[in-house]
């Protein structure tokens, strides 16, 4: 088979991830770099294994790239303001794509994204890396399965040190279109809607700039299903810490930092603090092994499995986002309408 041709379009911090995994996969070849800033280009050049460097192509404008080389694929790890223009015009130049988070912040546009890759009959995948990961697998095999029954509430926190280590454009409205909830935040909306399945029909949001011009802290309530609320709050102070609680009629399932995970069923529902752990049901071993979302991609251009694509979920996820900051401006929950 043929080396799928890729080309990385932005070469900030975020291709140092994928470019990692792509130097250890021989079905690929990253033959194009494209970056505003050539300093970006030049360390991503060096990041590649010195016996592939010589014939890597170099650009400072992706529409340069995308007509001048010979490519198969795109990575498009730009600033949020960016996604859609650059996907765009990916797709309409016959290749497949995997663009980091979000897909784009308007759930209008990203609609048009997915159609697009439907109609050209490409992989388009955002990469949201947390579903690949083997206890976030447990738990969606879980909660897929019915263990769970109907899921009645869920719990979900994502806290870091977002207001430290976002600077630069991260902190520019024009161009990150939103702080913790659109940029780490994006992760654990996924992640929830992923998880849960559920269809979110309303959304009351909260939020603190804490003196930055986008948010900082961020939490909303949630109405899904017949009436049935959830809370989702992304934490830009503090230490990493991700906790995720779904509870159903006939199980419940806890999740700390993507690694320990607890697991009971309905007939342990009921006795003293402690029992809940004492009676649980997940063991390590259990555990399905972890993909990136780089290799989940390669995966599925090599096999032309276009149902791995993820853009419906990204679609999800902008819908969330757009009725949160719409109820921060207006101060009132917000109706999403599928």
């Amino acid at each position: 088979m043929d080396k799928i041709r890729i080309g990385i379009i932005g070469c900030g911090l975020a291709s140092t991830w994928h470019l990692d995994y792509l130097n250890t996969d021989k079905r690929v070849e990253v033959v194009a770099l494209t970056d505003v800033n050539r300093d970006n280009v030049a360390a991503a050049l060096k990041r590649l294994p010195a016996d592939k460097r010589a014939g890597v192509e170099q650009y400072e404008d992706y529409n340069d790239m995308l007509k001048k080389s010979k490519l198969d694929a795109a990575f498009v790890l730009t600033p949020h303001k960016y996604h859609y223009d650059q996907v765009k015009a990916s797709l309409e130049h016959g290749l497949h794509v995997l663009v980091e988070k979000p897909l784009t912040v308007s759930a209008a546009e990203s609609e048009e994204l997915v159609k697009l890759a439907d109609k050209v009959k490409r992989v388009l995948i955002v990469a949201y890396q947390y579903p690949g990961r083997g206890a976030v697998k447990y738990v969606h095999n879980a909660v897929k399965s019915g263990a769970l029954g109907n899921i009645l509430y869920f719990n979900a926190m994502l806290g870091l040190h977002w207001h430290k280590l976002a600077m630069g454009w991260r902190r520019d409205p024009k161009i990150s279109e939103g702080g913790v909830l659109v940029d780490s935040g994006s992760h654990l909306v996924d992640l929830v809607l992923h998880l849960t399945g559920i269809t979110v029909k309303e959304v009351f949001a909260f939020a603190d700039n804490d003196g930055q011009n986008v948010d900082v802290f961020n939490s909303a309530l949630i109405r899904f299903g017949e009436g049935r609320t959830g809370i989702l709050s992304a934490v830009g102070g503090g230490p990493f810490l991700l906790d995720i609680t779904i509870i159903g009629d006939k199980g419940a399932i806890t999740m700390r930092d993507l690694e320990t995970v607890t697991h009971v069923d309905e007939k342990d529902f009921i006795g003293e603090i402690g029992t809940y752990h004492q009676h649980n049901k997940y063991t390590a071993d259990k555990m399905p092994r972890e993909t990136l979302p780089a290799e989940e991609f390669v995966d599925a251009v090599a096999s032309g499995n276009l149902s791995a694509s993820n853009g419906k979920r990204a679609v999800r996820v902008a819908k969330f986002t757009d009725a949160a900051y719409k109820s921060l401006q207006t101060k009132n929950p917000v109706i999403i309408t599928e």
